[in-house]
C-alpha cells in the first residue's frame, strides 16, 4: 500500500504531463528525470501515472527511472520500499547492471526480505566480484540468517582479504566480530535448548510487524507495538512506512488472548508510539514517541481509564535516544536505555531510584558487565530481585540482538549468559515480558514462520519428545539429544524462583466497593520501605512479590480510611512459586471504629518496643498528624499464658510504650489513653499456638473525630 497523498494542483499537471508524453517520448524521460528533483512519494506519484506510456527510448527511460530511484536511495531519510520499486521497474524495462542489482539486493536486506536478498547478491557473483568489494559482506550476513555459517565465514573472510589497509583499520573489528558470532551461533545451533515456541494466533500477529510484548504479572494483560493501517488515511511516515500504535489484548474465560483492540486516545498520537515497559499490576505504562530523538512518556490506569501520558523527567529523557523502560517489581528502581553521551557506546542500560517525594533520580549507567560498544535494550527484572533479563548484540552474541540472562549478588554484575538456540537466532529477539513463575516468556523475534516481526511466547520445557514446526501454527519444540552447553546449565533454574506473591482486592469493609490505597511494604529486619505501590482504582485490586527469606510488614493508607497493617514473614524454606491472597477491607474513620497495629514488636515478656516497630508507629504518628482533632485509645492483649494481674500490668505497659512514643514525637498527651485489657479480650482460641499469637496484639480505637 502506498501513501499516496490526495493533491488536487498536482493531479491536473500530472494529467497534463500524462498527454504530452503519450505523444513525445523525449518530454516523458525529461519528465522522469524531473521527478529525481522531486520528493520520494510525488516521484512514485508521477510515475504511477505514467509507467504506461509507449516506450520509444527504454535506455534513456531506464537511466531515468534508476536517477529517481538513486534519489530516494541515497536520501538522508531512506525509503527502501519506493526506491525498489524503481529499481524493479527498470530492471523489467531491461536494466541488468551490477550496479542496480546490488542496489535491489541491498533494498531487500534492509526491508528484512532476506530470501530475496540473498537471491540478488548470489547474482553478483563471480561478475562483481572485483568491482563492489561490499557484496561478499553482504552475503556474508545473508549467509548467516540463513544459518550457512560456514559460507558466511567464508564470505566476511573475502571481504576482509579485499580490503585495503585503511579499509581494514576502519571495518576490521566489525568483520571479526561478524565471524565470532557465526563460531558462537554454530555451537549454539548444535546444541539447542528444550523450549516450546508458540507464535501467538492472528488475535494478536497480522501481515504486519508486531513487536514489544509486554504481560501483566499474572499473564492477563497484553500490550504490544504494530505497524499497521489506520483509519486516517495519514499513516505513514517520511519513510513510507505505518507509524507505531500501541495495541492491548486481554485473556478471555478460555485463557486465550482476545482480538487487539488500537488503544486510541490518549495513548496513540496521529505519530510513532510504542510500548516501552508495563508495571507488574498493569497500572503503569510506559511509551515510547519519536519527538526529541525518542522520549519515554507514562501513563496510569484511573478508574479504569489511561491518563494522559507525561514525559519522564530529564533524569530520564536526555537530548539522545531513549527507548525502553522497565520497573522493578517493589516500583523502587526504573531501567531503560538511552545513546547519551559518556556510555560504552550504541543503546546502554541505565538505572534510576526514586527519591522519597517519588521523583526519579539520576540516572546511573551499569556499566561494562552490562553495556557494551554494540546496543543493549530491554532489561527486564525479575521478582526475585537477583535475576535479569536484557537484549543486547555485544557479548556472545549469534548475530543481531540476542536476549541475555544476568544475575545481581553482593553488588557484582554475573558474566551475562547467552539463553541459546532457538529462543536466539542470527536476526534480532528482544525480550519484554517474563511471566511470575518464570516459565513463561515474551519475545519479539523473526522466526521460520514470520519474514517480519511477530510476538512469540516461550515456555521452558523439560525433555522433548517430539519436534514440531510451528509453520503451520502449531508449537515449534526443540529435542536435546545431549547435555546442555555449560553457558546454558543457568537457563534449568529460570523456574525455580523462590517468590511469594502477595494479592487480592482492597474494599470498604461495609460497602464492599473497592477502595484506591496505597500500599508500603516494608522490611522488618532493616525498618526500611522496599515497595511503594497502589491498588487498582476500578477494582481494589493489588498484587506485590515477596522475595523469600525476609520478614515484611505491609502498611494500607486510603483518604478518610484507617491504616491497615499486617505482618508477613516469608522464610527462606519456602521454595518455588508460592501465591498468597489477602484482601483487605478498610474501616472508616468513625468513631468507635478499630484496628490492630500487627507490626509493633517487643521484646519478649517485656513492654520494650524493638526496632521493627519504627514503620508502623510512624504510620500512626502520620495519621494522628493528619487529623489534628483525632483522638486514641492504644490498648494492650496478651493471651492467657501466666496470671491474669501480670498480664493484665504487661498489656498497659506496652499500650503507655506507644503512647509515650506518641508524646514523645509531638502529639499532644490530652489526645492519647493507653489501657491494657490482659487476655480478657481474645479475638482467637488460646488453645493453640497461632491462636495465642493473634490474642498478644497492640491497637488503637478511634475515640473522637
Amino acid at each position: 500500500m502506498k501513501n499516496i497523498i490526495k493533491n488536487n494542483e498536482l493531479s491536473i499537471i500530472i494529467t497534463i504531463l500524462f498527454f504530452i508524453l503519450v505523444n513525445n517520448m523525449n518530454a516523458y524521460a525529461q519528465h522522469i528525470d524531473n521527478t529525481a528533483q522531486q520528493t520520494p512519494t510525488d516521484s512514485i506519484k508521477t510515475y504511477k501515472k505514467s509507467k504506461k506510456t509507449p516506450q520509444k527510448d527504454s535506455t534513456k527511460l531506464i537511466k531515468k527511472l534508476i536517477k529517481a530511484g538513486d534519489n530516494i536511495f541515497y536520501a538522508q531519510q531512506k525509503n527502501y520500499t519506493k526506491a525498489l520499486e524503481l529499481y524493479l521497474e527498470a530492471k523489467e524495462i531491461g536494466a541488468h547492471s551490477q550496479a542496480l542489482l546490488y542496489k535491489i539486493g541491498l533494498s531487500y536486506f534492509h526491508l528484512k526480505k532476506y530470501n530475496n536478498s540473498l537471491t540478488y547478491f548470489n547474482k553478483l557473483l563471480p561478475a562483481d566480484s572485483n568491482t563492489n568489494k561490499k557484496t561478499f559482506y553482504y552475503l556474508g550476513r545473508l549467509n548467516a540468517l540463513h544459518y550457512h555459517f560456514d559460507k558466511a565465514i567464508s564470505d566476511f573472510n573475502t571481504y576482509k582479504r579485499k580490503l585495503s589497509p585503511d579499509e581494514l583499520s576502519i571495518q576490521g573489528k566489525e568483520i571479526k566480530k561478524r565471524i565470532r558470532e557465526c563460531t558462537i551461533a554454530k555451537e549454539l545451533v548444535a546444541n539447542p535448548i528444550p523450549v516450546f515456541i508458540d507464535r501467538l494466533n492472528s488475535n494478536i500477529n497480522t501481515q504486519y510487524v508486531e513487536y514489544a510484548p509486554i504481560v501483566s504479572f499474572n499473564d492477563s494483560i497484553l500490550i504490544f507495538t504494530s505497524r499497521r493501517p489506520c483509519s486516517s488515511g495519514h499513516c505513514t511516515d517520511n519513510n513510507g512506512v505505518y507509524y507505531e500504535d500501541v495495541y492491548i489484548s486481554k485473556k478471555d474465560s478460555t485463557g486465550h488472548w482476545g482480538k487487539a483492540k488500537n488503544m486510541g486516545k490518549p495513548i496513540n498520537t496521529p505519530y510513532h508510539d510504542a510500548g516501552a515497559g508495563l508495571s507488574a499490576d498493569a497500572s503503569k505504562l510506559f511509551i515510547y514517541r519519536s519527538d526529541n530523538d525518542g522520549d519515554l512518556y507514562y501513563s496510569e490506569l484511573k478508574e479504569g481509564q489511561w491518563t494522559k501520558p507525561k514525559k519522564l523527567n530529564a533524569n530520564i529523557n536526555s537530548k539522545a535516544h531513549e527507548s525502553t523502560a522497565s520497573l522493578s517489581y517493589d516500583n523502587m528502581k526504573l531501567y531503560f536505555s538511552s545513546n547519551r553521551e559518556g556510555g560504552y557506546g550504541g543503546q546502554d542500560i541505565y538505572q534510576s531510584d526514586i527519591d522519597e517525594k517519588g521523583n526519579w533520580g539520576p540516572a546511573k549507567n551499569l556499566m561494562g558487565k552490562i553495556n557494551t560498544p554494540y546496543d543493549e535494550v530491554n532489561f527486564i527484572p525479575t521478582p526475585d530481585g537477583k535475576t535479569y533479563y536484557f537484549s543486547s548484540n555485544g557479548h556472545n552474541s549469534m548475530g543481531g540482538l540476542d536476549i541475555f540472562k544476568v544475575s545481581y549478588k553482593d553488588s557484582t554484575w554475573s558474566t551475562p549468559v547467552n539463553l541459546g538456540y532457538p529462543i536466539n537466532t542470527p536476526d534480532d529477539n528482544v525480550i519484554y515480558s517474563l511471566s511470575a513463575d518464570g516459565t513463561r516468556a515474551y519475545i519479539a523475534s523473526s522466526k521460520s514462520d514470520s519474514t517480519l516481526h511477530d510476538i512469540y511466547m516461550i515456555t521452558f520445557a523439560g525433555k522433548v519428545k517430539k519436534a514440531v514446526d510451528n509453520i503451520d501454527g502449531t508449537p515449534l519444540a526443540i529435542i536435546t539429544t545431549g547435555p546442555l552447553l555449560p553457558a546454558i546449565e543457568p537457563l534449568r533454574n529460570i523456574k525455580k524462583l523462590n517468590l511469594t506473591v502477595l494479592k487480592g482486592k482492597i474494599t470498604d469493609q461495609y460497602t464492599h466497593k473497592p477502595v484506591y490505597a496505597q500500599i508500603e511494604l516494608t522490611d522488618n529486619t532493616s525498618n526500611t520501605i522496599v515497595a511503594t505501590f497502589n491498588s487498582n482504582e476500578k477494582t481494589g485490586e493489588y498484587l506485590v512479590s515477596l522475595p523469600s527469606g525476609k520478614d515484611y510488614g505491609i502498611a494500607v493508607k486510603a483518604e478518610d480510611y484507617l491504616f491497615y497493617s499486617d505482618n508477613i514473614a516469608v522464610k527462606k524454606a519456602s521454595k518455588g512459586y508460592k501465591e498468597i491472597i489477602k484482601n483487605i477491607a478498610l474501616m472508616k474513620i468513625a468513631v468507635g471504629s478499630k484496628v490492630v497495629l500487627k507490626n509493633i514488636f517487643f521484646a519478649t515478656g517485656k513492654s520494650t518496643l524493638t526496632k521493627s516497630s519504627e514503620t508502623e508507629l510512624q504510620n500512626l504518628l502520620k495519621l494522628l498528624n493528619d487529623i489534628p482533632t483525632l483522638k486514641i485509645e492504644v490498648s494492650g492483649h496478651t493471651d492467657n499464658v501466666g496470671s491474669a494481674k501480670k498480664n493484665q500490668i504487661l498489656s498497659k505497659k506496652r499500650a503507655q510504650a506507644v503512647v509515650n512514643y506518641l508524646i514523645k514525637h509531638g502529639i499532644a498527651k490530652n489526645r492519647l489513653i493507653s489501657k491494657g485489657y490482659g487476655f480478657t479480650q481474645p479475638i482467637a482460641s488460646n488453645k493453640t499456638k497461632a491462636g495465642r499469637q493473634q490474642n498478644r496484639r497492640t491497637e488503637f480505637k478511634v475515640l473522637a473525630r
